[in-house]
């Protein structure tokens, strides 16, 4: 049947601020309305841009300063925005003043850090990648940072801004990549990835700009190719670390490496793993508990997110590790598919209905994934899902609760959180495609469907969407994998077991989680309506997945209640069960209004847009088939 897919994963981009994003804070009301104005502009608004156009250096110094200090209010950006203060701001980066050039870049990047990925497409239209671009292109010609007398390289710290600035806009802008491709970047930052020269800061500045640009694109790749880039690449990811910086620097020009298309990296995948179990085997733990120990003040300096540098760095080599292995069993030829599939919109619907026997054209989440032998020997060898299980582990209580005594504390739960969040998407992709001998001789899927199902109690705790998105997309390719290989573990399905579920979706409103939950049921269903005599929990299923279908708000998640009905109760000797709960009738009712939501909808499914013709049709033809044996 047709259902929706896992994507990969997406780059991970880290929070320079160290502040909080305050997505629900309103609008300080300290800040006023300037009284001048009819707009409503917040008066401190109208005062940062007169500072942004001062004559005097220090008044536009001063101006980028509170600029970046205010872009954490949500309101704020977008009277900024109106205020059209990227076009005044970003003319400062190739200001005069050194001190003006880095405060500029800095507000700027607060901005596209806070601000929805769509405020990055409103700064490339307001042409922000033209001064950006010439200022960092005053960096080429083998530059070299020069260390002054008293304090650091402020050129250097100027190019780092900026390289942050561009990697964050490259990662929300298809157009800044383009322009990044069309001005050949690439040689300018290429250079810069020698620590011995430049210093970890900026190395690892343009590694993660690199990561990002990297990512399906072709003209970087083809230079990435060339046998001294890929030398390089290659002999950065091979040496031994010394320290957290250089733990993420080679993580992240593991990242660059594995984006590189037309490579055969067979013989390098085995390394590739080993440095990515590296990673993932420190203790973030006992660095965070040594941070905790090495800092008893309370100055505001020390309460500061930043004064954690360690903390961060490994937490986010750690994120990007788990990001690497998900997307090393993931296969953009099968998207290549679904798009193909979703491009037929304007086909005629009697066209997508007279094809019934392409309903296996997408299989579930395990036909979307591939893993090559070389990868899959060495997921074996360094026991890769025993690490991730660890990072998916919920937290020691007494390290919780001392973290969220203090600001800085509770900043450093929400990326262990964001960890935990990406261990367990890995995980999804992992279980689905690795060798069976992990399941018996290390972690026995049994096992983890426990954990996995103690780790979704504990999402309904206030945690946000994401992790119990992720949480359940583990169960739902834990269950399938059991499924496949272990049936008689659902002999023991219960009533309360299934009432979690439901609870579970009741209580989050996410599409994705709800189709995962949905799909949950479903295996279930589909394990227990194997045997010939059907199982008594059949008919609370098909009730259930029947409530979803009737109910659901999002024609999305109808389709997959749908197609898992045709699922559970399409052989012949579940139709008792079938007339018992009235599912036929049910459907008859349910069709007419699906097809007007489907009539509606249509241009705006995107991706979806073959889930929900594939359901359509299969309604027909069940019902249709149905009928016809009364």
């Amino acid at each position: 049947m047709g259902k929706s897919r896992t994507r990969r994963f997406g780059n991970l981009r880290p929070n320079p601020t160290g502040l909080i994003s305050e997505r629900n804070m309103e609008m300080d009301p300290e800040l006023g309305t300037d009284p001048q104005q009819n707009s409503g502009v917040p008066a401190t608004i109208t005062n940062i841009i007169e500072k942004l156009q001062a004559s005097a250096a220090e008044e536009r110094t001063c101006g980028c300063q509170l600029l970046a200090s205010i872009v954490s209010q949500p309101k704020a950006i977008g009277f900024l925005l109106q205020e059209n203060v990227v076009k005044i701001v970003a003319p400062l980066f190739l200001d005069s003043c050194t001190d003006v050039r880095k405060s500029a870049l800095g507000a700027l990047r607060n901005m596209s850090v806070y601000g929805h990925p769509d405020v990055c497409d409103v700064m490339v239209a307001k042409d922000v990648l033209t001064p950006l671009t010439a200022l960092i292109r005053q960096y080429g010609d083998n530059w070299v940072p020069q260390k002054e007398c008293t304090k650091y390289d402020t050129s250097n710290s100027v190019l780092i801004e900026a390289v942050e600035l561009l990697a964050n806009l490259c990662e929300s802008s298809n157009i800044a990549v383009q322009w990044f491709n069309k001005e050949n970047l690439l040689q300018v930052l290429l250079p810069l990835l020698k620590v011995d020269t430049y210093g970890y800061d900026l190395s690892l500045a343009v590694a993660r700009c690199l990561h990002v640009v990297s990512d399906n694109n072709k003209d970087v790749s083809k230079v990435c190719q060339q046998s001294e880039v890929f030398s390089q690449l290659l002999s950065i990811i091979s040496a031994a670390p010394s320290g957290i910086d250089a733990v993420l620097f080679r993580t992240l020009v593991t990242g660059i490496l594995l984006n590189v298309t037309d490579v055969d990296l067979t013989k390098y995948y085995a390394g590739i793993v080993a440095t990515i179990s590296e990673v993932l085997e420190m203790d973030c733990f006992a660095v965070i508990v040594a941070a905790l120990e090495g800092n008893h003040e309370t100055t505001e300096e020390i309460e500061s997110e930043m004064s954690w540098p360690e903390v961060d760095k490994l937490l986010s080599a750690q994120g990007i590790s788990l990001e690497l292995l998900a997307n090393l069993c993931y296969s953009d030829d099968d998207w290549e598919d679904m798009e193909g599939l979703q491009s037929s919109e304007s086909s005629d619907d009697a066209a997508v209905e007279a094809a019934p026997e392409t309903t296996d054209v997408m299989e579930d989440t395990v036909g979307t994934l591939c893993l090559s032998s070389e990868v899959s020997s060495a997921f074996l060898e360094k026991d890769i899902l025993s690490k991730i299980l660890r990072k998916a582990a919920p937290l020691d209580i007494a390290l919780m609760l001392r973290l969220n005594s203090s600001q800085r504390g509770r900043n450093t739960l929400k990326k262990l959180a964001d960890l935990q969040t990406r261990a367990l998407l890995c995980l999804s992709n992992l279980v689905a495609v690795i060798d069976e001998s992990c399941f018996t001789q290390l972690v026995p899927l049994s096992s983890m469907w426990t954990e996995l199902y103690k780790l979704a109690s504990t999402s309904k705790e206030g945690l946000n969407e994401d992790y119990t998105w992720a949480v359940t997309s583990a169960m739902r390719a834990v269950i399938h994998r059991l499924a496949d290989t272990q049936m008689s573990h659902f002999a023991d399905t219960s009533d309360s077991d299934l009432d979690f579920l439901v609870n579970l979706a009741k209580d989050n409103k996410n599409r994705d989680t709800q189709i995962n939950i949905v799909r949950i049921i479903s295996t279930v269903g589909c394990a227990l309506s194997a045997n010939a005599q059907p199982h008594p929990l059949l008919k609370k299923i098909g009730s259930v997945l029947a409530d979803v279908a009737f109910y659901a708000d999002d024609l999305v998640v109808t389709a997959e209640a749908l197609d898992s009905l045709f699922d559970v109760f399409k052989e012949d000797h579940t139709d008792e069960v079938v007339r018992e709960i009235g599912l036929v009738e049910k459907l008859v009712a349910l069709q007419p209004s699906f097809r007007t939501k489907v009539s509606h909808q249509r241009k705006h499914l995107g991706e979806n847009y073959a889930v929900v013709m594939m359901a359509k049709s299969n309604l027909a033809g069940y019902i249709k088939y149905k009928q016809s044996q009364k």
